[in-house]
Parts: C-alpha cells; structure tokens; sequence
C-alpha cells in the first residue's frame, strides 16, 4: 500500500505510556485487538461526546472506526480516553488505545466512497461509511420492488465496497464500518420471513468476501435467524406510519491467517445510548 505522511495525534504521556503497555500480548507475542465500529450520530450530537466516550470504555474495546464524526468530534474523543487518532477531515476516522504505527487514506470522486486506515499492531484497521441513499430494505419492504431493481440501486454502494476492498490489497487487514446494506449472509431463504419475504444476494459485503475478507459477526454467530445482529435501528422503530425494517448493516471485517477472531457482539441499544446505530464489537488475536 502506498502511504502517505499524516499526523497522528495523542497526547505524549498517553503514547509514552502504550509503548511500555499498551502492546502486550499472550506469550505467544500475539496482540489482541478489539475493534469497534460506531457511527456515533451527526458528530455525537445526540447524546453528547462524554456519553460516546463512556460508551466505548463499556466496550471494552482498544480501536475503534468512527463514523459520522467530524466538528471536532474525533479529537474530542481521544483525547478524553487518551488515545490517538486519525487525522480527521471526512466524516470517519480510527481512535486506538494502541500506538498507530502509520496512516493511509483514499477518496474515489465517481462513486464518492472514502476510507481511511490505520496500521496498528502490524495490521491495518480501515473505517469506511457508505453510500446511505437508495437502501435496499426500503426497496424490498417498501417497495416491493423486484430483486434485479433492488441490485440495480445498489450498484453505487457496490462499487465503493469493490473500489474500497481492492484498495486494500491482499495484505492483512480489518475492515470496519457502516455499509448501509445488508449481507449476503442474512437475507437468505431461511430468514426470509424477517426480511420482508426476499431472499437477495447482497452485492456489497459480497465485495470483501470475494476479496478475502471474513465477516467476523457471522463467522462466530452463524445461524442469521437464530442471532440477526440487527444494528439499524436501536431508536428508528416506525417510518411514516410502517415498521422501520430492522437489519444488520455495521460490520467488522478481517483478513489474514494470524488474524483470529475471539468474541463478537453487538454493542449498545436502551436509555441514553448516543446512535441511531448499535455498535458492532469484534475481538481478534493478531
């Protein structure tokens, strides 16, 4: 991958201290890593920085890829956990507890996706926000719409995924984010009775898998009617009179042979919880 310079940002002591600490691991000399990904709702607005800060401390995790930051939101949050973070200017970043050893970032202007990565541990963690228009549950429950209308109005959101996942090459990785689409996994003919009656192969996660990547949510709970995941919507129950369908479309990717996954789990939901989102919280040693 080619890097660029970019400024990491944490406070020294902070650093100084997750050198001494921070990256011990099993005597193996694995590293564990818990990532998060979290769309933290128009900047934290919702509930304020210090709710999202405390959120993420619950979570017990050590990384995490920011979505919808922006308006001073990422530094706000690292630097009350006394993390780094990626320098901010979209509307994703990468906060860790862990000293970030590189950056990298890409924008495409024909579909509009942007990611940004940084390498923590060895490995490069990505936070990646996709296109939210044209979403395929309103097309499916909604609309009612035929299967091949619904792939045709995913194809802006397919082509960040295929651009974003190249990108990345062939390296060890993880990739974390808000998709806006649901998996290819879940919409099966088993739930199908929770998916508005559709079966439907979802073009966009199917453009990590088909790159290597493995969804860690699935990987370790694989049984989609039994465990849905559902991150949308802990908060958005009705949409002009209609249930508001209920879906999985945040997501913790990983690639790579040493990177294992431990645990999974959505995160969040009831009074005070600052998203529009639940949290996703994966676990790997890597």
């Amino acid at each position: 991958m080619t890097t660029y310079a970019r400024r990491v940002s944490g406070s020294l002591l902070a650093f100084l201290l997750l050198a001494v600490l921070g990256t011990a691991g099993p005597a193996s000399g694995a590293a564990n890593l818990t990532v998060m990904s979290f769309n933290i709702w128009h900047q934290g607005s919702h509930g304020g920085i210090g709710v999202v800060v405390d959120r993420i401390r619950a979570s017990g995790a050590n990384v995490v890829a920011l979505s919808e930051t922006g308006g001073g939101a990422t530094e706000a949050i690292a630097d009350a956990l006394g993390w780094q973070h990626t320098e901010p200017g979209w509307d994703i970043d990468v906060i860790s507890a862990l000293p970030i050893e590189d950056t990298d970032w890409k924008s495409w202007s024909d579909t509009g996706a942007r990611a940004i990565a940084a390498k923590i541990a060895g490995v490069w963690v990505y936070s990646i926000h996709l296109d939210y228009t044209k979403y395929g549950p309103y097309n499916a429950c909604f609309d009612r719409d035929s299967v091949s209308t619904i792939l045709a109005d995913e194809s802006n959101r397919r082509r960040q995924a295929e651009q974003i996942a190249e990108w990345t090459g062939s390296s060890p990785g993880i990739v974390a984010g808000d998709l806006n689409s649901p998996s290819h996994q879940d919409w099966t003919a088993a739930a199908a009775a929770s998916h508005c009656g559709y079966t439907v192969d979802w073009p966009t996660t199917r453009a990590f898998t088909d790159r290597g990547f493995t969804d860690s949510f699935r990987r370790l709970r694989p049984d989609p009617v039994a465990e849905p995941g559902n991150t949308w919507s802990p908060v958005v129950k009705d949409n002009e009179g209609r249930p508001e369908p209920q879906d999985r479309i945040d997501y913790v990717f990983y690639r790579g042979g040493s990177i294992t996954p431990t645990g999974t789990r959505t995160f969040g939901g009831g009074d005070g919880w600052p998203s529009d989102h639940l949290a996703v919280v994966s676990s790997f040693t890597v």
